[in-house]
């Protein structure tokens, strides 16, 4: 009888399922741990400048990475199931050189204005290129049934991370840019972990069939560009105008709260991306409308635990400085929540040719979410909480006409 159970609780899937909701749980736990060691082994103005940099970063995985990613796991979900290692060779090759050739472009010009050191550049770079690599092999794996490899790996990095960080900081001082090169050496050594495993575990060949020109992939790809770049904008550009105008410990601040709720959302929105997004792949979009459902519910769940044990969370894991902005943990929680409505709307259009739709929300909320971020900056310069406002609102502004075109193409099928 017990041997009975056994078999369906594994055949039914509820075995790996609970397996990755308590790895993640630990990996959860593992990233709060993080905020706390470099909250308090950086000031504020260090932790400004980390994100400031990171941030930096992220212009290179908005502007082409990142549209590359959700176009290659579309191709590759409604391919076959050997891996083409050819075309994805082929492919990123020169996408790294276009990635490159952008870093160098907006970096120097930063660099001779002095708002970075020429050597972020190296550090810029590598982040985007290596997390973009980190994040599309997980997804590929991921999408390929691999889920409990793909969380223990998430666990291996974030524990990489403090081990890495905290082994620096005893022979160099604790800054912005060791913090930033602690987590380039831990993404590079779960590179090539993944590689290793991926030799070994999936089928691939080294053909190179089945790439598109340039000017296809460009027509499929460049309104993900620009929703991801405007993304960045509506979401991180706070980090780069406090900074420039020399305040980076009010930007530190918020980041701080926010990133509470955001890591803990992000944690959770990851094990549920983990489970049920390869299901949108796999109906070819059928299951959008149910995933988003679902995910507005668990959203309300953390946004209400948030409230009454943000205070609680804040004091235990960062110093007093930052026990005044609690409530700017749940600025945290409903953007990372919009990114996970955002990110399954967005697979969604791209599987049915439609991410065009994306650019007039995202250039809107980006310029909403921008100038009510100049506006607080000019007049409550010293308030992290304020900048939380018109993120926040700008995050549900897309949210949902997102959802508003996925159920309406929904009906056209």
């Amino acid at each position: 009888m017990i041997k009975k159970i056994i078999s369906k609780w594994k055949v039914g899937g509820i075995f790996a399922t609970a397996s990755v909701i308590v790895l993640r749980i630990v990996s959860i736990s593992i990233g709060f741990v993080f905020i706390k060691i470099y909250t308090n082994n950086l000031s504020t103005d260090q932790i400004g400048k980390y994100f400031y940099l990171v941030t930096l970063s992220y212009v290179m995985n908005s502007l082409v990475f990142v549209p590359i990613d959700y176009y290659l796991q579309a191709k590759l979900a409604l391919s076959g199931k050997t891996i083409p290692l050819g075309m994805i060779w082929h492919l990123n090759r020169r996408v790294c050189l276009l990635a490159l050739f952008l870093c160098l472009s907006f970096g120097v010009p930063l660099w001779y204005l002095k708002k970075i050191d020429f050597s972020d550049l190296f550090g810029i770079y590598s982040t985007a290129f290596l997390f973009y690599v980190c994040s599309f092999a997980r997804g590929l794996l991921n999408n390929r049934g691999h889920k409990i490899f793909v969380v223990n790996m998430l666990i291996f990095e974030s524990v990489l991370k403090i081990v890495l960080f905290l082994v620096a900081a005893m022979y160099f001082s604790a800054s912005a840019e060791l913090l930033l090169y602690s987590t380039i050496f831990a993404f590079s050594i779960e590179i090539l972990i993944i590689g290793i495993y991926f030799s070994k575990h999936l089928p691939y060949s080294w053909s190179d069939e089945g790439v598109e020109n340039y000017q296809t992939i460009f027509r499929k790809c460049y309104a993900l560009s620009i929703g991801a770049i405007c993304n960045l904008a509506q979401l991180q550009f706070y980090r780069l105008m406090y900074v420039w105008t020399g305040a980076p410990a009010t930007a530190a601040i918020y980041t701080v709260v926010s990133n509470l709720g955001s890591s803990g959302m992000a944690a959770i929105s990851s094990i549920y991306a983990q489970l049920f997004l390869p299901k949108i792949y796999a109906s070819k979009g059928k299951y959008t409308l149910i995933y988003i459902r679902n995910a507005l519910i668990l959203t309300s769940l953390v946004v209400i635990s948030a409230l009454i044990f943000g205070k609680y969370a804040l004091l235990f894991l960062t110093k007093n400085d930052y026990v005044e902005y609690a409530h700017a943990i749940g600025f945290g929680v409903l953007v990372d929540a919009g990114n996970m409505v955002i990110g399954a709307a967005t697979v969604f259009l791209m599987l049915n040719n439609a991410a065009k739709i994306m650019i007039f929300y995202n250039v809107v909320a980006a310029i909403g979410s921008t100038a009510g971020g100049f506006l607080v900056m000019t007049y409550w310069p010293q308030d992290a909480f304020l900048i939380g406002i018109p993120i926040a609102l700008s995050q549900i502004f897309i949210a949902t006409f997102l959802i508003w075109h996925v159920a309406r193409i929904n009906k056209m099928k």
